[in-house]
């Protein structure tokens, strides 16, 4: 079992608080993700976590037991970097099993676990080399295996893939998902790419300026975002925004067009200001005059069996749908947008989400 608590815990730099008070509790053989934008406070938590930064306030515990002021080495945690940090002098061998002689382990059980750890990273012919020779995503392979053959009670990642290519990180994300069925361990990973954490997490911890706006199950959070941040942070291209009022006959949009009330609205008085977000699979082209709005296609973004279509819409600005990847060559053309009030988030005034579509 390894179970980590996180109470209330801060950290500042001087008179700046980069930590703001943060509660989490990862699971036993939770696949958690850190994701935020850059400077939100993430890779800082996992540094606290680590060992690496002194927290301000709070407890980090690990099983129950607080390990808030234990050193690194005390923890029984294992991180793997962005960068790959491979001694260059040693072979790949040498690099995984270094550790365990500092602890001066038993040669043969060195041996062994090193021998596991490279068949299950398909590192046995690379032994033998040196990190020089190696592939930017053999490298960073190595730099787990030098994790696993720890036994740690949690693996850290601190954004491990983003020196890596586009065609690599697919790979490796998927080394990771099944690394982690596995080992059935603790990991929490650290990222700003939203691919990685939809593919890999089953729990998502979303960031921003050092407190977690929401945490969940990645599509729980996809589908129901908590606030306009989460909604417009998780997807791409990016949930469309649009200013409404409540009026007689539903809302109506910033541009006039209006939009029936979606079933399971909470009750809202004439007059009150909401916005109205759609995703662009939630969104559909239909003919001139057809659909809620009228705008003139952009541009066409053909990505095989998809399609994105870029609208211009007088008074709103841009927006996004989702076509069909063989749809013809409309650019320069007008079209209408169907928004169906069953497919809408619905935000107060103050970004809180009111509502979310229904999904059988």
């Amino acid at each position: 079992m390894a179970q980590l608590e996180i109470k209330s815990l801060t950290k500042s730099f001087g008179d700046t608080r980069v930590i703001k008070g943060v509660d989490l509790r990862v699971d036993d053989r939770d696949f958690c993700v850190f994701l935020g934008p850059s400077g939100c406070g993430k890779s800082t938590l996992l540094r606290l976590i680590a060992g690496l930064e002194e927290a301000t306030s709070g407890d980090i515990l690990l099983d129950g037991q607080p390990i808030t002021d234990r050193p690194p080495a005390q923890r029984n945690l294992a991180m793997v970097f962005q960068s790959y940090a491979l001694y260059p002098h040693m072979t790949i061998r040498e690099n995984m099993s270094f550790s365990l002689k500092l602890a001066k382990a038993d040669p043969k059980l060195i041996n062994e676990k090193v021998t596991r750890a490279a068949q299950a990273l398909a590192l046995e012919p690379l032994l033998d080399r040196k990190p020089s020779a190696l592939s930017g995503g053999q490298r960073q392979r190595v730099a787990i295996g030098r994790a696993i053959v720890r036994e740690p009670r949690i693996f850290l990642f601190d954004e491990p893939l983003s020196n890596l290519d586009a065609a690599l990180r697919v790979q490796m994300r998927l080394e990771l998902a099944r690394l982690h069925q596995e080992l059935k361990a603790t990991m929490i990973y650290v990222t700003h790419d939203q691919v990685e954490a939809m593919t890999l997490a089953n729990k998502v911890v979303i960031f921003n300026a050092g407190n977690i706006e929401q945490q969940g199950h990645p599509q729980e959070l996809y589908r129901r975002p908590a606030n306009r941040f989460v909604a417009a942070f998780l997807g791409m291209p990016q949930m469309a925004f649009i200013d409404a009022t409540r009026t007689g006959p539903g809302l109506t949009l910033a541009n006039g067009g209006t939009v029936a009330l979606p079933p399971g609205l909470p009750e809202l008085a004439p007059g009150t200001r909401v916005t109205v977000g759609v995703r662009p699979e939630q969104l559909a082209l239909g003919p001139t005059g057809q659909g809620t709005l009228e705008g003139r296609v952009d541009m066409i973004e053909r990505l095989g069996s998809d399609a994105y279509a870029y609208l211009s819409v007088p008074q709103l600005g841009r927006l996004t749908v989702r076509c069909d990847g063989d749809v013809g060559s409309i650019e320069g053309t007008s079209a209408s947008v169907v928004i169906r009030p069953e497919r809408i988030h619905v935000f107060d005034a103050n970004g809180v989400a009111i509502h979310h579509p229904t999904f059988s």
